[in-house]
């Protein structure tokens, strides 16, 4: 996520080369990601010239090959054969649009939850522009230009919130997830298992939930956030400022494996501690 957010910072700075070779650096490294596929196709197709736009419709297909499903993918391919004079990119555009449909019917029920479309965004934001205030304060910017954008504004509320004295725990759960549920359940487990062993007074094991207690304390802020931003006043449009730093908001990924197996890990390291609990209670 990361290195697409770099990317996209550069893309919409206008440096389509130096997107391009980021993307392509992240895709050797990191290995094949929608969102790279989509943001090295959209840097080649900026360019604006034949040449590129064969070389963006290439990399097009060689993502869809690998994640035929992405609706980032396929609608970045449908933006290029739309703008295309081609006939044979016209035709590709309009099947394009229909499995977009598709997927957009059939996947409703799929889409992502608010929750994780805020820390989504948010993640992203913070890592492209770095300090909180300042993230905040570019995304109320982006938010009065666009005032019927509901995304934009929970964001600039979410990043607000985020940004306030005190929640630097928060902003770790936001920045980095794994990084944070697995400091949160370590913490956790191994206070427990330290009451346990060191035959502490019960009342100790309560400190271990100093931990978890940041989750339900970061879906409260953004829960809040989403309520004021679903009470703003109408307004009108004010002028684009042209903050070429704020990057656009893709569509929320899937989780991946690795966050699978994260969370996998966590649930059985809590129950198996749970249950060395149980078992050493007097009378277990």
């Amino acid at each position: 996520m990361a290195a697409c957010a770099d990317a996209e910072a550069l893309l919409r700075a206008g440096r389509t080369s130096a997107a391009r070779k980021a993307a392509r650096a992240a895709l050797y490294t990191d290995g094949p990601d929608p969102c790279l596929y989509a943001l090295l196709g959209r840097a080649h197709a900026a360019e604006g010239d034949a040449d590129h736009a064969d070389r963006a419709e290439t990399v097009f297909r060689e993502g869809l090959a690998a994640f035929p499903d992405d609706l980032g993918l396929l609608t970045a391919y449908t933006a290029l054969c739309r703008s295309a004079p081609d006939p044979a990119r016209t035709d590709r555009a309009a099947e394009l649009a229909a499995r977009l449909g598709e997927l957009g019917a059939n996947g409703a029920q799929g889409r992502p939850s608010a929750s994780r479309v805020q820390r989504h965004d948010a993640r992203l934001v913070l890592t492209v522009i770095g300090h909180p205030a300042g993230a905040a304060h570019r995304a109320w910017d982006r938010a009065r230009t666009t005032p019927d954008d509901d995304r934009t504004a929970i964001l600039a509320e979410t990043l607000t919130a985020l940004a306030r004295p005190g929640r630097a725990p928060l902003r770790l759960l936001v920045r980095a997830p794994l990084t944070g549920v697995v400091v949160c359940w370590s913490w956790f487990v191994t206070t427990l298992l330290a009451v346990t062993a060191l035959h502490l007074p019960a009342w100790t094991s309560l400190t271990a939930l100093l931990g978890p207690a940041l989750f339900p304390l970061l879906y409260g802020v953004l829960r809040g956030a989403r309520g004021r931003a679903a009470r703003r006043a109408p307004a009108t449009p004010a002028v684009a400022t042209g903050d070429a730093a704020f990057p656009a908001l893709p569509e929320v990924p899937p989780y991946t494996a690795r966050e699978k197996v994260t969370v996998g890990v966590v649930l059985v390291a809590v129950a198996v501690t749970l249950g060395v609990l149980v078992v050493r209670l007097p009378g277990g």
